[in-house]
């Protein structure tokens, strides 16, 4: 009867209806259930596509790429990672051969080298024009021609354009071919300059394309062999990243048009006196969406930008990443901005070696707006700081409209039934926010230390059972949550909104300050069990970290991490 009544829908409804569908399994089963549906379901199904190269799997690619796949037509997003494979070796330890390292790299090098080879065969069949999105995700070098053949064919659609590393230096081949980077509909360019052949390139790309709303420019020249001494900004003049990127801007006191951005992220630059430099050539009063990332000497930003005529009063987004940061007064300069701006909604503050958390007030100033808030502050990996019990309570009181938090909780323990009354009470304040849909308790809860296995590594049946009583404590916290929410006639009437429980953060983890011993991410997300006389019940279930973006596509807030941030890269 649902079905015949769904039948007399209009597609338009039923388009709107399945766009809500973010999972590709139920999208699939959608394509196989009827003709009407499959021409529906088929364009989200394909829009955003993510593929492993470089694997046994890229045989797969020819059916993918085959002109009867009805679904080619709508690709929109390419996500590329290089699959790993494990190398298995026999090593001899009493030998003094360096063999060994050169067959590993070897051994390393073939799987790239077939991606290539792959994400060739990708560009060379896909259609003409349809690619909005294409992401290298991978450290290995892209391959300069397929770089360029990426611009070349998918020219007038291209809105996101990635400038990373390349096998062979571009500069040459753009001075003979000008034209590449007249991409007519981007907006968006994430540049990693890390040679000064990259450092041109992307400088004519930003000469080009003057009205860009999204840049990303991350400094990896301290991780390549070149490493100019001028390469960040002095007191006298500008550095050799600044006046290299904005050379057509110069000089910056005078003649210089800035960037109308609307999202700027910064990540390894040296911001001392980026007062001269940076605050010319970008106009920070537009920003919408501001991220700096491991830049020494933040806090002259923070500063700056807390003045009222570079106010970012369009400011949504704020979030500042450090996990070196050592300087006295950077967390009072951003408590300065913090206090300065009014109406963000999303706010990430994530930094090593200080010696306390951001103060309360400066959080509960954007408590009407605030939907998003990742708060971490730690002295060193022994020594995490988290609110008091009343501050804490403050925050899940004034700012109602959360729904997503990660938060250092109290310590706990799994052995026992109940958590510690701290650990309790954080998560009695958690039950006040009716909206919130994903909560990440950054501490993993304590054991006994014969958990531990030899060399800091778990032993795998041990694992298990802690996982098991991880799920234990989650399942209380769902159950809680639900009971709380029908008491008070909030969230969705019977139940609470929260849909997943997260513990620790991306990436691999500290357990309890060991050096050496670390846990990958664990997310639980809300399920259900159904007993043998049909009766159906709320149950906690562990699902993979890469899953739960379809899951909960909200849950942006499980991308950010404090401790390994290098590792993130990766994912768990």
């Amino acid at each position: 009867m649902v079905y015949q009544h769904f039948k007399q829908v209009s597609l338009d409804i039923k388009g709107l209806i399945l766009s809500y569908i973010t999972r590709p399994t139920d999208l699939k089963s959608l394509c196989l259930t009827c003709k009407e549906l499959r021409d529906i379901a088929t364009p989200l199904l394909y829009r955003r596509v993510i593929l492993c190269v470089g694997g046994h799997q890229d045989i797969r690619l020819s059916a993918f790429l085959g002109r009867d796949n009805p679904g080619i037509n709508h690709i929109r997003e390419i996500y590329l990672r290089l699959e790993k494979i494990p190398v298995l070796r026999k090593h001899n330890y009493h030998s003094d051969d360096s063999t060994d390292e050169e067959e590993l790299e070897e051994a390393i090098s073939i799987p790239a080298r077939q991606a290539q080879f792959t994400v060739r065969l990708l560009l060379d069949f896909l259609p003409s024009n349809i690619l909005e999105v294409f992401s290298w995700q991978n450290w290995e070098p892209l391959s300069t021609e397929n770089f360029l053949l990426l611009c070349k064919k998918q020219q007038q659609s291209l809105r996101e354009i990635e400038v990373g590393p390349l096998d062979q230096p571009l500069l040459p081949r753009l001075e003979k071919a000008p034209n590449i980077f007249q991409l007519p509909k981007l907006r968006s360019a994430d540049i990693y300059p890390d040679t000064l052949d990259r450092l041109k390139v992307c400088q004519m790309l930003l000469k080009r394309k003057p009205n860009l709303e999204h840049v990303c420019i991350a400094s990896g020249f301290e991780y390549s062999n070149e490493d100019p001494e001028d390469l960040h900004d002095s007191s006298t003049q500008p550095g050799l990243l600044s006046r290299t990127l904005f050379s057509h801007m110069l000089p910056f006191e005078r003649s210089c048009d800035p960037m109308r951005l609307k999202y700027l992220d910064m990540d390894t630059i040296k911001l001392r006196y980026a007062a001269d430099t940076w605050l010319k050539v970008v106009k920070f009063s537009c920003l919408e969406r501001l991220e700096i990332r491991n830049c020494a000497g933040a806090d002259a930003v923070f500063t700056q930008l807390s003045k009222p005529h570079l106010r970012p009063t369009k400011l949504q987004s704020l979030r500042w990443v450090d996990d070196i940061t050592s300087e006295p007064y950077a967390l009072q300069a951003f408590e300065g901005l913090l206090e300065a701006l009014s109406g963000l909604k999303t706010l990430h503050v994530e930094v090593n070696n200080m010696q306390t958390m951001p103060k309360v007030a400066t959080i509960t100033h954007h408590r009407k707006t605030l939907t998003s808030l990742s708060v971490h502050s730690q002295l060193s990996h022994i020594i995490m700081h988290h609110y008091v019990e009343e501050d804490f309570n403050k925050i899940c009181t004034e700012c109602t409209e959360l729904r997503e938090l990660s938060i250092m909780f109290p310590k706990t323990t799994v052995e026992h039934a109940v958590p510690n009354p701290d650990f309790e009470a954080y998560l009695a304040s958690t039950r006040k926010l009716q909206y919130l849909m994903t909560l990440v308790i950054g501490r993993w809860p304590s054991t006994r230390e014969s958990f531990i296995g030899s060399y800091h590594k778990l032993i795998v049946h041990a694992l298990k059972l802690y996982e098991h009583q991880l799920q234990r404590i989650t399942q209380r916290i769902f159950e809680t949550n639900d009971a709380y929410a029908k008491e008070n006639n909030f969230g969705l009437g019977t139940r609470s909104r929260l849909a997943v429980v997260c513990w620790g953060g991306n990436g691999r983890t500290r357990y309890e300050g060991s050096e050496k011993f670390k846990l990958r991410q664990i997310p639980f997300v809300r399920g259900l069990k159904v007993d043998p006389f049909g009766q159906s019940s709320l149950l906690a279930v562990q699902t993979v970290w890469k899953m739960v973006q379809f899951v909960e596509p909200c849950s942006q807030i499980l991308n950010h991490s404090l401790y390994d941030l290098h590792d993130v890269q990766h994912g768990p």
